[in-house]
C-alpha cells in the first residue's frame, strides 16, 4: 500500500496552472526575446500560442495530450486566422493608425485564444511527470531540428 502511494502520480491543482494574465505576460517576454524563431511555428502551419503553452507546461513538468487542446484551437482559429489574413492583405492599403488598430485587435484575439486554451487546460485532469509537449508538437510540424530545438526541456 505504501509503495502504491509513492507511485501515484501527483495531480496538478488548478491554482498551479498559469493564470490568463500571467501567461499573457510570460508569453510576451518569451516571444519577444525570439519572435522570429516562434514565428517559424506559424510558418510551418502551427500555432504560436499553443507552442508557448506547451513550452510553459514543459517547464512546469505537466504533460498534456495535444488532442485535448484541439477543440480550443479549432474554436479560436476560426476567427483569428481570417482576421490575420485580412490584416496582412490590407497592410499596404491602410494608413498607419488603421493598420495599428487592426494589429491591436489581432492581439486581443490572440489573448482570447490563450484564455480559451487555459480554460480547456483547467478542465482536464493533469498530473506531473516527464513532459515533452513542445518536442511532440514540433515533431508533428517537422521542426525538431529548427531554431526552437534548444527550448525543448
Amino acid at each position: 500500500m505504501r509503495d502504491e502511494m509513492l507511485m501515484a502520480p501527483e495531480r496538478v491543482a488548478a491554482h498551479e496552472l498559469p493564470s490568463p494574465r500571467g501567461f499573457w505576460q510570460w508569453s510576451g517576454e518569451v516571444y519577444g526575446a525570439r519572435s522570429h524563431d516562434w514565428l517559424t511555428v506559424q510558418e510551418l502551419g502551427g500555432n504560436v500560442n499553443l507552442a508557448l503553452l506547451l513550452h510553459r507546461l514543459d517547464k512546469l513538468m505537466i504533460p498534456v495530450d495535444l488532442l485535448d487542446l484541439q477543440p480550443a484551437l479549432l474554436q479560436t482559429e476560426a476567427v483569428l486566422t481570417p482576421w490575420r489574413a485580412l490584416r496582412q492583405n490590407a497592410k499596404g492599403r491602410l494608413g498607419e493608425s488603421e493598420y495599428q488598430a487592426m494589429l491591436a485587435h489581432e492581439l486581443e484575439l490572440e489573448r482570447l485564444q490563450q484564455g480559451v486554451l487555459l480554460q480547456t487546460l483547467r478542465s482536464l485532469t493533469l498530473v506531473r511527470g516527464k513532459s515533452q509537449n513542445l518536442l511532440n508538437y514540433l515533431s508533428l510540424l517537422g521542426a525538431t531540428q529548427g531554431p526552437l530545438r534548444d527550448l525543448i526541456c
